[in-house]
């Protein structure tokens, strides 16, 4: 392979990793935050949803053309809804808002561990990369 190739390959594997390894650092910071504080990367959708009794269990609404046709209205009846108390509802929020942060920890951890990993395979990339980049500078 030709000097100057070899110099251009290099430089521009060394770029590549640089921009990765930024990109991968940033996504695993986030995810650090996350596994340590999972209420700040708690989607807003699951978090306000288990604010109040009344966000997590909205009034039920039954439409029509939910339940079928007449003919089969019979044969697929819904159970009736059972009213829960306001101390029961708060109970089954609370377990499923720590159920949602548990979610969180472990979908951080993941994300934590494929940044180490992106890592890890950038920095040996540059550095070998960089030896032959600075071999014309001698």
């Amino acid at each position: 392979m030709k000097k100057p190739l070899l110099e251009i390959y290099s430089s521009l594997v060394c770029f590549v990793t640089v921009a990765c390894f930024s990109v991968w650092l940033g996504v695993g910071l986030y995810a650090l935050i996350g596994v340590l504080a999972p209420e700040i990367t708690l989607d807003e959708w699951v978090y306000q949803r288990h604010q109040s009794n009344q966000q997590f269990y909205p009034p039920m609404l039954a439409e029509p053309f939910a339940l079928g046709s007449p003919e089969t209205l019979e044969i697929n009846k819904p159970e009736p809804f059972k009213s829960l108390s306001d101390q029961e509802m708060a109970e089954k929020r609370r377990a499923s808002y720590q159920f949602s942060l548990e979610s969180e920890i472990r979908k951080n951890l993941q994300t934590l561990l494929k940044s180490l990993i992106a890592v890890f395979i950038c920095v040996p990339l540059f550095f070998i990369h960089w030896r032959f980049v600075s071999l014309k500078q001698r």
